[in-house]
């Protein structure tokens, strides 16, 4: 697929991404339906894309950034079903599609010839997959459980204690399901580290970045379940999202050395 066609498809997909969020809010089941329908499509459209990355490399898509926001934002469906059955997560179907529709736009303006990798030896280990995907799924979730947090503080200006209770219990499910596979992530990281290198630690930028993400997360439960710490532990979500921003993009950008930086 060339890159322009690649490039179309990107904005297919964001469009979709766009309109099904935009309909979703609807009161008509119609247009219920159609929002619906438009998320498969643009579903869809975003798996091709992955499938066209897979193909090209020949291994999972997940080296070059633009890989790894293709594959991102598909991956919000996936942890949007987990959540919505496990966690009685249906009323957050649109924060998961208006996300997918932020992480296609930026992959639209991307170059879309960096889904043409070459495969370093020191990515060709059996913890590769499990590491990124680890990290793939936390961040999903910390992303809506932020957004959440946003919505919470005006649920609390409104005075709307039953939407805001209903966000509070949402951003906890989200936060302990995304916990677990962000400090998975990292223990991966660590026996990768050492398998390669022969240290499960280095102090590199991302490493301290993905450690300062996990306490803010870890502030957020504790102070949860504080009685006169429990106003302050949503400000921490939206902490570990900044974190987690930092971790994902800007070391990339201004990480010098960093062993963990790619384009």
């Amino acid at each position: 697929m060339t890159s322009t066609l690649l490039r179309i498809v990107c904005l297919i997909s964001a469009l979709l991404y766009y309109a099904a969020f935009a309909l979703g809010f609807g009161k008509n089941n119609i247009l219920k339906r159609v929002s619906f329908g438009l998320w498969m499509a643009a579903i869809a459209s975003n798996v091709v894309i992955v499938g066209n990355n897979w193909i090209v490399n020949g291994y999972v898509p997940f080296v070059s950034m633009y890989q790894v926001l293709t594959f991102l934002s598909a991956t919000f469906a996936l942890v949007y079903v987990y959540i919505r059955y496990m966690h009685n997560g249906a009323f957050m179907k649109p924060y998961f599609i208006i996300l997918q529709a932020v992480v296609m736009t930026g992959v639209f303006f991307m170059e879309a010839s960096a889904s043409v990798w070459s495969f370093p030896p020191a990515l060709q280990s059996a913890y590769f997959v499990p590491h990124v995907f680890s990290y793939m799924i936390s961040y999903c979730l910390v992303a809506v459980a932020a957004l959440l947090v946003i919505l919470s503080f005006f649920a609390q200006y409104k005075k709307d204690e039953t939407r805001l209770r209903q966000y509070e219990n949402g951003i906890y499910h989200l936060v302990c399901t995304g916990f677990p596979f962000m400090v998975l992530g990292m223990f991966l990281g660590a026996l990768w580290a050492n398998a390669c290198w022969g240290n499960y630690w280095s102090w590199d930028n991302k490493e301290i970045w993905s450690l300062v993400t996990i306490l803010m997360l870890s502030v957020y439960l504790h102070f949860r379940r504080a009685a006169p710490l429990k106003k302050y532990a949503r400000y921490f979500v939206l902490a570990a999202l900044v974190c987690e921003i930092v971790t994902l993009f800007f070391v990339n950008m201004f990480g010098g050395d960093s062993m963990h930086a790619y384009s």
